[in-house]
């Protein structure tokens, strides 16, 4: 009646069965990380530095723990059958499902590299390790669904559980493969919608943790708050595109040495230093340091949140850059939350929710090269959609910042050498 075609209602109640199913399910796998990274890292920083006789933040346990970190991934990578996957500098948010045989491989040095301590997160790997695995149970139980719909959906529900942004979930999917949207867009979203949406309930029921901090509410912004907003957005795009220059240039001397163990460990030890020098709140990049981030800040200098951040942006960098694998958009918040404390430390003026959301949006766009997850990810992270209007004129001089430069991910020039590649 309306002009709009729809399917028919039996087909979306299908697509939202399914999309229900991967819902729940691709939440397994990030719970199991998640769980076994918290265990692995209060065994490294708590149990047994404290039956050695150490201080779990002493600079010399920290060095210690990132550089054997470094040696214990290289040897996975080189040794285990997988080798570790794709190096992740080498794939975006969203890319191609690894082979089975790599998983295995894939999620040990992820846990390792996380538990330790090293300045990365894990949203692509579980996005990839999420499809490879929907793709070969439902090629045995259900062989007539599409390969493109299970990644579509297994993608949307692992965002949705990673970032507790259902909405931007589909949007982001559609974005970065740069598959067009067929037919009514509310329809061909709402399956990846439910997804995500169940994915992100699941988190929260199950570990009541978001990628949320606690910060003052912030109804509405004023004038002033928008120009305050879309100079902090700025100001962080443009640190992190210098990042990724840096990054760019890191991978490429990396690279250069051909044996896994020995490139992961010097990324480890030059880890190791940058973790002594700035200690706990420089190494992890998860809720816990945007939490830690806000609520120290009172009560830090200035001067300490800069080589905070210095020492932090550094590993970022490296982490990145030497051979390790992980994520670079959680990582790349958790920076955001951390230029955006100083920013209010510097400026008293400019509230708090508004400059960690607006430091978030730039340091995310730039990192994930997503105007949807910029503009969601912020707003989920102060826990304000009253911001959204901010942070979109925000997004305007950060946008046309980004849009053609270069990204984080890095087409290799030449095949990885043998032992390096799932």
């Amino acid at each position: 009646m309306d002009g709009i075609e729809h399917p028919p209602t039996r087909v979306i109640a299908r697509d939202a069965a399914l999309a229900l199913v991967l819902g729940l399910g691709c939440a397994v796998v990030p719970l199991f990380v998640f769980l076994t990274v918290r265990g692995v890292t209060d065994v490294l920083y708590v149990r047994v530095p404290e039956a050695l006789g150490f201080a779990p933040d002493s600079r010399a346990w920290i060095f210690g723990v990132l550089t054997v970190s470094g040696i214990a991934v290289g040897t996975v990578v080189w040794l285990v059958p997988g080798h570790g996957g794709r190096d992740s500098a080498t794939a975006g948010l969203i890319g191609p499902p690894p082979p089975l045989r790599a998983l295995p491989s894939l999620l040990l040095v992820l846990i390792l590299a996380l538990g330790a301590g090293v300045s990365l997160s894990p949203e692509n790997v579980l996005i990839s390790a999420n499809s490879a695995l929907a793709l070969w149970i439902f090629a045995r139980v259900r062989p007539d669904l599409a390969s493109e719909r299970i990644i579509a959906l297994s993608t949307a529900a692992t965002i949705g559980v990673q970032f507790g942004t259902p909405v931007a979930a589909p949007l982001v999917y559609h974005e970065l493969t740069g598959r067009p949207v067929r037919g009514n867009v509310w329809d061909a979203l709402f399956a990846p919608f439910v997804a995500a949406g169940v994915g992100t309930l699941v988190m929260q029921v199950l570990v009541r943790r978001t990628l949320s901090v606690d910060v003052p509410r912030h109804s509405w912004p004023s004038i002033g708050d928008v120009l305050g907003a879309a100079v902090v957005a700025t100001g962080t795009a443009v640190l992190l595109l210098g990042v990724v220059y840096v990054y760019r240039w890191l991978h490429g001397i990396f690279h250069r040495i051909n044996n896994p163990v020995l490139m992961t460990g010097i990324g480890g030890v030059v880890l190791g230093v940058l973790g002594a020098l700035g200690g706990p709140q420089t190494m992890f990049k998860d809720v816990e340091a945007m939490e830690s981030a806000v609520t120290e800040a009172s009560g830090t200098s200035v001067a300490r949140l800069m080589l905070l951040g210095g020492c932090s942006l550094a590993a970022y960098a490296v982490a990145a850059a030497s051979g390790f694998r992980g994520g670079r958009v959680v990582s790349a918040a958790v920076i955001g939350v951390q230029v955006g404390v100083f920013a209010h430390a510097v400026v008293p003026a400019l509230p708090g929710p508004v400059a960690v959301a607006s430091a978030v949006l730039g340091a995310v766009t730039v990192a994930a090269r997503s105007g949807w997850l910029g503009l969601f990810l912020p707003a989920a992270v102060v826990g304000s959609v009253a911001l959204l209007p901010a942070l979109a004129v925000a997004m305007i001089p950060v946008w046309l910042l980004v849009a053609h430069r270069p990204t984080m991910t890095i087409r290799p020039a030449h095949p990885e050498p043998p032992g390096t590649s799932g």
